[in-house]
This record gives structure tokens, sequence and C-alpha cells, in this order.
């Protein structure tokens, strides 16, 4: 334990998440002392690891950028390098619509936004006008510095900025549910202008794909965990919070199992889940899901591209995990905030094949008949719906002595490992500043 913790306060932070785990870490390089409780019996919370015979899957196919600058500075103070934990991809598009494909590539070596013309520029398959009105609006949207005056769908985004409809379909569409899992006839364009701005408009590096080598848990959470306990921190697994109430003494938290006091409390869990442990009121929220079906093929078998996207029926992305996460012949088929899925199981595998095969009817080339095995993993509160001016929670509640983490939390972005990581560094910073205040 640092050698100040003695003098630190005791901090319970419910939730063994990305939010939770960040918020741990950043008060344990402060000198106070956590115990960071978790109701499920692995840590990682959406970035969890399941077991499959002897692979290990993630619950999602993640994908960060490399403007994530919370989440590498969490790598970086746990003594992570992000080498190690992500592959590094400049940015590169390779769409599919049917049988027509646009591929855009960025090259390293013009810096931010120039590089992003030039992608635009020399895009294959996007007709001249899509190209010309992308550059425009993208022009246009600098001049405004990436903001609104008032919150609009995204879709309304993107008419106002007379962009074609096949460079909706195959861009903007695409970019937007990845960042925000929500329908762009729903989602808020201010939200997507901010994740715009930073990928685009600073750092070259801001755009690249950053994908995680091996499954999260191995790579992220593990590591993490591991960082917290050797830090002097209290890992709790399979220890739900039933309730926490406020006393003169503090904050006395109940678990299962027992009853602790604190001098002050991070939830870290789910807005939904919120109600069953405190009287902390938050709005209600919309979730949207994301169903991933993985697809473990032989050996051999390898995509043209670590990343492709499908424009042309129910999933978005597919990942080859060969090429990014050393999961030779597995892939990974995204479907996200989508209605209410086919319950029959071998169909919907069935047609996200045909999907992946019309794509690579391009290249002259096709999937083998069937998979040697499937797995399909659906979260159905993947993300809140991030829509127009959606009232988020601040990280101070009512209570001075409880503080929210998550990525639902007000702020700049989306539901992504992005929001989570910097709530929780956000709800962490509120106690290490009132303390200091205290001294």
């Amino acid at each position: 334990m640092n050698a100040t913790a003695s003098v630190g306060k005791k901090v319970a932070v419910i939730g063994a998440g990305l939010a939770g785990i960040s918020a741990a870490l950043r008060l344990l390089q402060h000198g106070h002392q956590v115990c960071l409780f978790e109701a499920a019996p692995q840590a990682g919370g959406r970035a969890r690891g399941v077991p499959h015979h002897t692979t290990l899957l993630d619950n999602g196919q993640h994908l960060c950028i490399g403007a994530y600058r919370a989440t590498l500075t969490l790598l970086q103070e746990a003594q992570l390098e992000s080498g190690q934990v992500f592959m590094r991809l400049p940015l590169t598009l390779h769409m599919h619509h049917g049988t027509q494909r646009m591929s855009l590539v960025t090259p390293a070596w013009l810096p931010a936004p120039l590089h992003l013309l030039w992608g635009l520029l020399t895009a294959q398959g996007l007709d001249w006008h899509s190209k010309w009105r992308a550059i425009c609006w993208m022009q246009q949207l600098k001049q405004q510095a990436f903001t609104l005056a008032q919150d609009i769908p995204v879709a309304e985004l993107l008419r106002q900025g007379q962009q074609t409809p096949f460079a909706i379909r195959t861009l903007w569409e695409p970019l937007c549910l990845a960042a925000l899992n929500t329908p762009i006839i729903f989602a808020s364009a201010q939200i997507f202008l901010n994740v715009l701005r930073d990928s685009f408009q600073h750092r070259r590096q801001d755009s690249d794909f950053l994908v995680v080598k091996t499954d999260l848990s191995s790579a992220l959470i593990q590591p993490l965990l591991q960082r917290i306990q050797e830090s002097g921190g209290e890992v709790r697994l399979r220890c739900p919070v039933t309730a926490i109430k406020t006393t003169d003494a503090g904050c006395e938290l109940s678990t299962t199992t027992d009853v602790a006091i604190f001098d002050n409390v991070i939830i870290a869990a789910g807005p939904h889940q919120l109600k069953t442990m405190t009287g902390v009121a938050i709005p209600a929220f919309d979730y949207q899901p994301i169903t991933t079906v993985y697809l473990q093929y032989s050996t051999e078998t390898r995509l043209p591209h670590a990343i492709m996207g499908l424009c042309h029926g129910l999933a978005q992305w597919v990942f080859d995990r060969g090429q990014c996460c050393d999961q030779a012949g597995l892939l990974a088929v995204v479907i996200s905030a989508h209605p209410p899925l086919i319950a029959d199981k071998t169909a919907l595998v069935a047609q996200c094949i045909a999907e992946i095969n019309l794509a690579l009817s391009t290249y002259h080339c096709s999937l083998p008949a069937q998979p040697l095995w499937s797995q399909i993993i659906t979260e159905k509160r993947a993300t809140f719906s991030c829509t127009p001016s959606l009232q988020r929670p601040t990280t101070h509640t009512a209570d001075p002595h409880i503080f929210l983490a998550g990525d639902y939390v007000a702020g700049p972005y989306p539901a992504t490992i992005e929001g989570a990581v910097s709530s929780g560094f956000a709800a962490a910073q509120a106690i290490i500043d009132s303390a200091d205040l205290t001294r």
C-alpha cells in the first residue's frame, strides 16, 4: 500500500467494470484506501470474457480509437504498454454494399485533418459528387468548431450537410453506429460531431483503430485488477452491494455477508442497478443492444482485410480475429442497435455468413460452407440510446459522499470504453479534491 494511505480516505467502489477499475486505480495512486466490489464472479462488466470450450471470447467485439486519451492514460498509469494491449491500425475503411465496394485509406505521412481529406479524395468506389460533398461538409464543420446551436438527429445533420445517399450508407451511418450504437434517425448529432472532431482534427494517430490483441479479460481487465491489488486495493468478487446508507460515521455499505463504513462511495454500476442499492435518482434511459456472432473456421481461413464493413443487411462489421487477436480462423460479426433478432440461431448464423459472402464476392472468394462452431452473444443493455440533448447525470449526487461513474455519466462521448474510463477518473478526482481541501 502507498505510504500515505494511512491518512487517505476509505473509499468503496461498486462495480468492477472499466469505470470502477479506473476510479480505483486513480484513488490508490493518491494514497486512498480502496475496496472494489463486484456482484459478478468476474470483473470487466461489458468488457468481460466469455469462455467457449478452449477459447475465451469477448462479450462483444470492442474497438477503440487513437483519440481515446483517458484509456491510453489508464494503461500508462497501470504501467501497461499500449503496444502490448492494442494493435494500432491507421484509419482504413473497406465498406461493402451488395456488390459495390468503397475503400477509404488514410496515409500515415500526412497530418490531420489532411489525411482524411486525402483519404476522401482517393477513396475507391466513392463517386466524385459524394467526395466533394463530404470534403465541403468537413470543412464547414471545422469552421463551426464541430458545434451545433441545438442538437438534432444525425440523419438531419447529414441532410443539412447535403451528403449523398451512398456516402451516408457506406461512410457516415456505419461510423455513427460504431461510435454511438444508435440509429442515425435517433442519434445525437452533437455527440457524433464530438467523436469526429477528436478523431480527425488534432493528431493523425487520433483516427487510428485500436484493436485489442487478445481477449479483453486477458489483455486489459486482469492486468488492471492485478495492479489494483499490488497497490494495496482490495477486490471483492461475487459480493453484491444491497444497500448504501449515509450516517454520521460515513457511508454504511451493506453486502450479502457484512456491513462496513466508508468515507466515500463511487457507484460504477449500471444506472438500472442504482435503485436497488441507494436512493440516488437519475433519469431513466432507453438502451440499445449489440449482438456479436462468432464464427470459427479452420485456421487457414482469412478475410481480405482485418476489419470489413457490411452495409447491405443486418450486420455492420466483421472482424478477422486471426489478423487482429491471434485467434486464427475466428470471425466476429457485429450487429449494432438492432430490433429483435430471429429466434432461430441457425438461421441467424446463416444470414451472417450470406452477408459476408456477398461482400467477399467482390474479391471472388467465399467462406467455407459451414463454420466449425458458432456462438451468439447479445448484450441487451450494451449502451444507452444516445439521443439529441439527452440529460445525463453528473459525477456528483445530492449526497456529498456518493459519486457516480459509468459511460452514461455526463460527458462529451457516447457509451464507450473511453467514456467509462473518463468517468472513473472524474469520480476519483472529485474525492481527491475534497480530501485535499480537508487536509
